[in-house]
């Protein structure tokens, strides 16, 4: 696996019982590239997902994140490297802003300070074009807000 890709997986296959859902999959992500995963329902591509995020465990194969081993990392060890998701029905803390959607899971997660969170969450709500909405209910957000901000 070389150095400059971001993220890789070889052989990685994911079976419930005797069904094969992700078979063999072998791919590349170069650093700073976009890849998609495209295919029809049933295609396995949440269960790849699933894998990717630490949400399941493969059966076989193996992951890695700038050159490091993935595969036996838990979901939080995952987020703190950097991985991401968001899933098909996005579901923030409705009755909080998305400012503190962003501050609480800092200060907690992080161990932030308040000042630092609140410095981060305004800064990624910038980055997501967000900070106009930043002290709006996120129940009160979008389809397409409410995904930003879960992410």
């Amino acid at each position: 696996m070389s150095d400059q890709m971001l993220l890789s997986a070889r052989g990685l296959t994911k079976r419930f019982g005797a069904v094969t859902v992700v078979d063999d999959v072998t791919f590349d992500v170069p650093r700073g590239q976009v890849l998609g995963i495209l295919g029809p329902n049933g295609a396995g591509k949440t269960t790849l997902f699933n894998l990717i995020s630490g949400d399941l465990t493969e059966n076989g194969g193996e992951l890695s994140l700038d050159g490091s081993r993935l595969s036996a990392e838990p979901p939080y060890k995952r987020c703190q490297r950097g991985i991401g998701r968001t899933y098909q029905v996005p579901q923030p803390f409705g009755d909080m802003t998305a400012f503190e959607n962003l501050m609480v899971p800092a200060m907690m997660s992080a161990k932030m300070s308040e000042a630092e969170a609140s410095e981060y969450a305004a800064e990624v709500l910038r980055d997501c074009g967000l900070l106009p909405r930043a002290n709006k209910l996120a129940g009160g957000l979008t389809l397409l807000d409410r995904k930003r901000l879960e992410l």
